[in-house]
């Protein structure tokens, strides 16, 4: 009796063993033939049985298919236009990666690899599986979804267990620092974009005019472009430019948002020494002078920026603003707003600080007067005929002004006042009369 129940016992026991192989085998038939709900049952129902096991009772061989053929079904179904196929597994993603990455960690300690190559080469599409996900999430305004997915494809793509296959995807990660700022998680954003500096990326593309085609071919890296080009594959090559001054400016913006000044400075600092010549990054780096109330930083930061841009009148503009009212420099001043006239006719504030300078001399008079004593008439009528031609002076700029711009009331308040000192009434009521048609 015992020997025929020790005989059950290993019959039983051979069968528990051998489970696992028929439904491994079913689940690759079924993906053959592209029945993917069959196919995800029959490799599901192998997963349970494989996971109430020691590995140690498995053939490596059929564990090697298990994982393999596992990933190309969650694959398949993660890449489904079909929402019905798409909704068996909304991980099905994650559960396609991990089962390679499972693979590889098994076969690097097997006997052999005979799946780890042909994996490798799928990750690819994965990844790319990643990123449709990310767009769809994107689209719909999930913005925390579409970071996740950007990020998934990254962290898979640099998994360290892919050995010399592993890739640091930097585009991936600048893509999911955008996102993320987007979705208001400026913590990540700033996260991924110091990570992409650090990493050296640039962005650079390299596209060439694909010979058999004719149409342009965009290539991983110049030696590739290069290849085709020498063997007369492709021709007319295009380089991109370097973005880097882009995240740059991204990490400046992010820490910014923060309100992390000792980094938004030091990050500033570093991109302006790296990209000396960027005009975005040098008119930051003024307005971040302009803000602290540094002057002298911002007055030598414009000098550095009219060398450089020798044509923009605004920079003249700013400057003369400085100079008029936080120096009193109104000599200084008015030199700077003519000149940036004379590069842009259109600057009508320019023009109109052309006045205010001679507003304030005006003003510089009025306190001379008002120090003078009751007994001395002949200076006190003296500087006030001095200031009415400084008010006259000042008419011819801000009537040239009001030309330019006829909708700035401000300009029109300023000729109003002007008018009035220089006892011209008539024109003052016209200009009372724009400002009234303007407030109805």
């Amino acid at each position: 009796m015992k020997k025929v129940l020790f005989a059950l016992s290993m019959v039983i026991t051979l069968g528990l063993t051998a489970q696992e192989a028929p439904k491994v085998t079913s689940a690759i038939i079924a993906l053959r033939g592209n029945e993917l709900v069959e196919a995800k049952g029959f490799i599901d129902e192998a997963t349970d049985i494989i996971a109430g096991k020691n590995q140690a009772e498995i053939k490596e061989k059929i564990l090697s298919k298990f994982y393999y053929n596992k990933s190309l079904i969650y694959a398949k179904i993660a890449a489904s236009p079909d929402a019905e196929t798409k909704a068996l597994a909304a991980d099905a993603n994650d559960v396609a990666a991990q089962s390679i990455l499972d693979l590889i960690k098994f076969e690097s300690a097997a006997k052999k690899q005979p799946y780890t190559l042909d994996a490798i080469q799928n990750i690819p599409n994965i990844a790319f599986n990643y990123l449709v996900e990310a767009s769809t999430a994107y689209d719909a305004g999930n913005f925390e979804g579409a970071y996740n997915g950007y990020m998934s494809a990254f962290e898979l793509k640099k998994n360290e267990l892919l050995g010399e296959y592993a890739s640091l995807d930097t585009s991936l990660l600048f893509n999911a620092g955008i996102i993320a700022g987007q979705s208001g998680n400026v913590e990540a954003s700033v996260d991924a974009f110091r990570s992409c500096l650090d990493l050296g990326y640039k962005g650079i593309t390299y596209t060439a005019t694909y010979a058999a085609s004719g149409e342009p071919k965009q290539y991983p890296n110049k030696a590739a472009m290069e290849k085709d080009l020498q063997i007369g594959l492709a021709t007319d090559p295009v380089i991109g430019e370097d973005v880097r001054p882009s995240v740059y400016i991204s990490l400046i913006n992010a820490y910014k948002k923060l309100e992390d000044t000792k980094n938004y400075g030091d990050v500033l600092i570093e991109a302006r020494t790296m990209y000396p010549e960027n005009k975005d990054l040098l008119d930051i780096q003024l307005q971040s002078f302009l803000d602290n109330k540094d002057y002298d930083g911002a007055l030598a930061n414009l000098d550095e920026a009219i060398v450089k841009n020798p044509t923009k009148g605004i920079y003249h503009f700013v400057k003369g603003n400085i100079l008029q009212t936080e120096l009193k420099d109104l000599d200084a001043a008015l030199i700077e707003y003519k000149r940036a006239v004379e590069l842009d006719s259109t600057l009508s504030d320019a023009m109109y600080m052309c006045g205010l300078v001679y507003i304030d001399r005006a003003n510089e008079i009025t306190e001379q007067m008002n120090n003078l004593g009751l007994n001395e008439t002949r200076k006190y009528n003296a500087l006030k005929d001095k200031q009415k031609g400084v008010f006259e002076e000042s008419l011819q700029y801000f009537e040239k002004s009001y030309e330019m711009n006829p909708n700035d009331m401000d300009i029109v308040r300023a000729l109003m006042e002007v008018y009035r000192k220089v006892g011209d009434y008539q024109k003052t009521m016209d200009m009372k009369a724009v400002l009234e048609a303007a407030a109805e």
